[in-house]
């Protein structure tokens, strides 16, 4: 069985980049929508310790724990940090018909080796729990089978140095060059023209189809009476105009509008109907994106679609970059053999990248024109994702998506992989597609417990980025004040089996709604045993799930899933909500930016009411271990 896998990739940087949608076949394992991104890490290297474990091959410092501490269990209280510098935990007040559970949690720039991540050495019980050795669990044996790969990275492109987008500024048009285009009209439109996407021409392409918001170009070549393999007709360009313009005041109404700067030879920000002959209008460009098309398997082609910020930027002189490939205006790209085959997905992946276009400027242009010339917002890329995943999310009913197409088809691979990225890290590597699940696993779980729309109005429109955006919004929202890291802990009790703190609520609906619409974000279970078939690409009959019980169910009843026997890395792990490891087991490095392991520990009707435990004396310094009884 195989299914379709899609990509987006975005450069989060607001000086550069581009954004869309890869495709690639993943047998019997997961599909989602994920991002590719250029971006830096700034850190901060100030310890000699450090400084002696970088000699030695270490981005990270190794630290000796040689403290107690305690805690008093209660049900409102489910929960206990132990820092790194803690050697041994007293919990008292143990209760019995429940489980406990390890999380290693690290919220570092650096990913940690598993040596060097502090696990249970010891319980005071003196229950067994194994050798002391830990085995690893390798990357390479977790994905079954990824087909085609692709990479797409936007070159960095440069911020306007002015503000001042009235002053006067050589070269500038005297009058608007805007245009109406009727259907049937003429234009050359910059398109990619190899895999690598980073070779451009000039290609003729029609106006197909148009509504007030928008304008559907098909690229000559790619156009055809009646649709079919990567040629479309206007059938498919009239549907995508309505679909737009019928999304296009559901969204800005939550996440505000796209910009109507361009930014003008690096300079400065011009009024976009000066410089582009489609003005306010956003294009969506129909054509084979990359040149892949296969007739043979629509899953081994590229991008399903992208937005990528090039198109924003004017030079009135030739440049031999990307800038001088810019079809300025506002454009989106739809790749036309996903166009007839995964119609649902593509629509999807203009809500999403429409939210891409949109944070282009509520973060970064609008900081600019504030003033922040010098240090404009920057967002990183699994921030920028999560809030296109919840566009899709809340979009979802408007555009009558089964869950299949939809933002919450992700779950299940979050379920499975969790531990191969950081919920704060977009990984830039074939496991990309685990950084969106990840992203969105953490983005759904706080949109249904902080209030929905109205808390995702607040991210997205706010004056901050990244964990301060979130915490701004959620204060904002509640009248209450949390760290991140306070946020953090009751995600993990969401996805450990909380029923406090959990996906499986509906997300409050509190914003004026547009034309009636409520912006539903429906409960889903991430235990659920549930499943749901649909129909894929090709017309077969597949299994969705939240559920990972279906890839346990094989020959023999071997896992599908991993190498080892699944009773080797957690026996009584049921294959519901997110895999859940032995404590002899572990995945081999501990992800960066909130990478997380989860070890069940044990049933507490195997411990005592008091009980010491014993961890690791040495381990990376950050290192943070959450013990969880529930």
């Amino acid at each position: 069985m195989k299914k379709t896998l899609k990509k987006t990739f975005t450069d989060s940087n607001a000086n550069g980049g581009g954004s869309g949608v890869f495709s690639f076949g993943l047998k019997n394992v997961f599909r989602g929508i994920f991002s590719l991104s250029v971006f830096a890490i700034a850190t901060i290297i100030s310890s000699c310790g450090l400084l002696e474990d970088l000699a030695s091959g270490l981005d990270y410092e190794i630290v000796e724990a040689k403290y107690d501490d305690s805690w008093y269990y209660s049900e409102s209280d489910p929960i206990h940090k132990v820092d790194d510098k803690v050697l041994n935990l007293t919990i008292r007040n143990v209760p019995k018909d429940k489980t406990m559970y390890l999380v290693q949690v690290n919220p570092t720039d650096y990913n940690f080796n598993s040596s060097d991540v502090r696990t249970i050495t010891n319980l005071s019980s003196r229950s067994s729990i194994g050798d002391g050795i830990v085995q690893t669990v390798s990357d390479e044996i977790n994905i079954e089978n990824i087909g085609g790969y692709k990479h797409f990275v936007g070159e960095k492109l440069p911020l306007p140095t002015g503000i001042n987008s009235s002053r006067f500024v050589a070269n500038l048009p005297s009058e608007s060059v805007e245009k109406t285009f009727e259907i049937g009209a003429e234009k050359d439109i910059y398109v990619d023209t190899n895999k690598e996407m980073n070779q451009y021409a000039l290609k003729k392409a029609h106006l197909r189809a148009k509504k007030d918001n928008c304008y559907v170009w098909v690229v000559d070549e790619y156009y055809a009476s009646k649709k079919g393999g990567n040629k479309v007709d206007d059938s498919v360009a009239k549907d995508y105009a309505e679909k737009f313009d019928s999304m296009y005041p559901l969204i800005t109404n939550v996440f505000g509008y796209e910009s109507n700067k361009m930014i003008y030879n690096s300079e400065t920000l011009v009024d976009i109907s000066t410089l582009s002959d489609t003005g306010e209008k956003i294009n969506i460009v129909i054509y084979d994106i990359a040149n892949d098309f296969s007739k043979d398997s629509i899953s081994s082609s590229g991008v399903v679609g992208y937005f990528y910020a090039k198109d924003y930027y004017y030079s009135t002189t030739p440049r031999e970059d990307v800038i001088g490939k810019s079809n300025k205006g506002k454009y989106f790209y739809i790749d036309s053999g996903y166009a007839n085959a995964n119609f649902d997905d593509t629509i999807s992946t203009l809500a999403h990248e429409f939210q891409h276009m949109i944070n282009f400027n509520q973060k970064t242009i609008k900081s600019i024109e504030r003033g922040q010339k010098n240090n404009p917002l920057n967002p990183d890329t699994a921030y920028n994702e999560m809030l296109s995943m919840l566009c899709e999310d809340m979009m979802q009913e408007h555009l009558g998506l089964e869950d299949s197409a939809s933002p919450k088809n992700r779950i299940q691979s979050f379920n499975a992989y969790y531990y191969m990225s950081g919920i704060r890290e977009y990984r830039n590597d074939k496991y990309a597609a685990i950084s969106y699940s990840t992203s969105y696993a953490f983005g759904s779980w706080l949109a249904r417990e902080y209030g929905g729309e109205k808390l995702v109005k607040e991210i997205s429109q706010n004056k901050y980025v990244d964990n301060e955006s979130i915490e701004k919004a959620v204060e904002s929202v509640t009248g209450k004040s949390y760290s991140f890291d306070k946020l953090f802990e009751q995600f993990l009790l969401a996805i450990t089996g909380s029923k406090t703190y959990t996906h499986n609520k509906d997300a409050e609906q509190s914003i004026s709604h547009f034309s009636g619409y409520s912006y539903p974000m429906k409960a889903f279970d991430i235990f659920s045993s549930d499943k749901t078939e649909y129909k894929d690409s090709t017309g077969k009959n597949q299994i969705y799930s939240f559920s990972l019980n279906h890839l346990y169910v094989g020959e023999n009843k071997k896992t599908t899933l991993y190498a080892d026997n699944k009773e080797k890395v957690y026996k009584n792990y049921k294959g519901n909500g997110p895999f859940v490891f032995n404590l002899i087991y572990s995945p081999n490095e501990l992800r960066a930016k909130y990478g997380i392991a989860i070890h069940g520990v044990k049933e507490t009707n195997e411990l005592c009411e008091t009980e010491t435990i014993t961890f690791s004396q040495n381990g990376a310094k950050g290192l943070e271990l959450y013990l969880i009884i529930q």
